[in-house]
């Protein structure tokens, strides 16, 4: 098997794991993520509700663009008179 091929097979629309096909891995675990929602500290502020996506095998966390645009408007309706 080259290198990189067990990772082209966990996204493969054929494998029977349930990953979609165009689905965004985890490039550590080759797990799909997961939409998750959590309350997030910005400084002194918290904001309820933010979601990301989240890997269920290391944890790790990313936000989408749209994701991110959601995000900075909050803070920045917290900040504008």
């Amino acid at each position: 098997m080259r290198l990189g091929q067990k990772n082209l097979e966990k996204n493969s629309p054929n494998k029977p794991n349930g990953t979609k096909a165009n689905a965004l891995l985890c490039p550590a675990c080759c797990v799909e993520y997961v939409e998750v929602e959590f309350d997030m500290e910005v400084g002194s502020v918290v904001l309820h509700n933010v979601k990301a996506l989240r890997c269920p095998e290391c944890s790790e966390e990313l936000f989408t663009p749209q994701q991110y645009e959601t995000i900075r408007k909050r803070i920045s309706g917290l900040t504008e008179p």
